[in-house]
């Protein structure tokens, strides 16, 4: 059996001795999804894989789902996107390697967002372009009594795109922006296997507070941002060839630092596992 090794960090384990092709058994698949719940991320180091045994190895975490843009889909595997953060001198680099630059969460502006997400390495830059993940549970949990008493049964209004957000997503086709009305989701959320308290906030997707006044929402939810942009509650994930990650998006925001040189190849492979409507 593979082993799970906690980072010294607020969230994520290593794992270590996995033969890939194993994962989907349901002993091996039963250790990684609970090493998920209980650690938020999952680092698995290996070899670069094919988008067809990328996809088979997410199954181990729950049904591979289809994402919403098309033109990123892969090919004959539309369960996996091909996700290009290439920096280009002509300033043609694709939007959503932008925006990843600031914290967010996948899928929130679904009324069903997925419950992980999993990247592979299959290009790397040399320097820079690490993944950093923020641990929502701590976040929450370091909010001041009279915060979590304000925010308790609140809801927000997420979407597809919010003039809160520092930059403009990709646009939508027409199909696309039927399939994304706006949802409400809880400000807290309770994880569906380990019943911990996280704080859901998305600042790409997250729009206003449900009740409150556009100011009085605006103040609150940067209020709530800047605990979750504390280094107390953040790791940084440094990239290696062939690595996959796995996130746990129910309790945890990510972010990529765009520090890497114009030019060089930045490319994963990505995998959205089907989630529940947040409670």
């Amino acid at each position: 059996m593979p082993r799970i090794v906690p980072l010294k960090a607020p969230l994520g384990a290593r794992i270590e001795g996995l033969d890939r092709a194993t994962a989907s058994t349901p002993e091996v698949a039963a250790l990684l999804d609970r090493a998920l719940a209980e650690h938020l991320l999952v680092v698995i180091p290996g070899d670069p894989m094919t988008p067809e045994q990328t996809r088979d190895f997410a199954a181990a975490f729950g049904k591979p789902q289809i994402q919403l843009l098309r033109y990123k889909r892969s090919g004959e595997v539309p369960e996996v996107s091909v996700m290009v953060s290439t920096l280009m001198a002509d300033g043609t680099t694709d939007k959503t390697a932008i925006r990843a630059e600031d914290w967010h969460t996948d899928d929130s502006y679904f009324a069903v967002p997925a419950k992980a997400t999993l990247l592979h390495g299959i290009e790397i830059p040399g320097t820079g372009g690490a993944t950093w993940f923020c641990n929502m549970h701590s976040v929450y949990e370091a909010l001041p009594e009279a915060t979590k008493k304000r925010i308790d049964g609140r809801r927000a209004v997420h979407g597809y795109d919010t003039p809160r957000a520092r930059n403009r997503p990709s646009p939508r086709t027409p199909e696309e922006i039927a399939e994304t009305p706006d949802v409400e989701h809880p400000l807290v959320r309770t994880h569906p296997v380990t019943g911990r308290k996280a704080l859901y906030l998305n600042p790409n997707r997250l729009d206003r507070i449900v009740g409150l006044e556009r100011a009085e929402s605006d103040a609150l939810l940067d209020e709530l941002a800047d605990e979750a942009r504390q280094p107390k509650h953040h790791h940084g994930h440094v990239w290696t060839r062939g690595d996959i990650v796995v996130w746990d998006n129910r309790a945890t925001m990510h972010r990529v630092v765009i520090d890497y040189p114009v030019g060089v190849p930045r490319i994963m492979q990505r995998v959205l596992i089907q989630g529940e409507r947040p409670v």
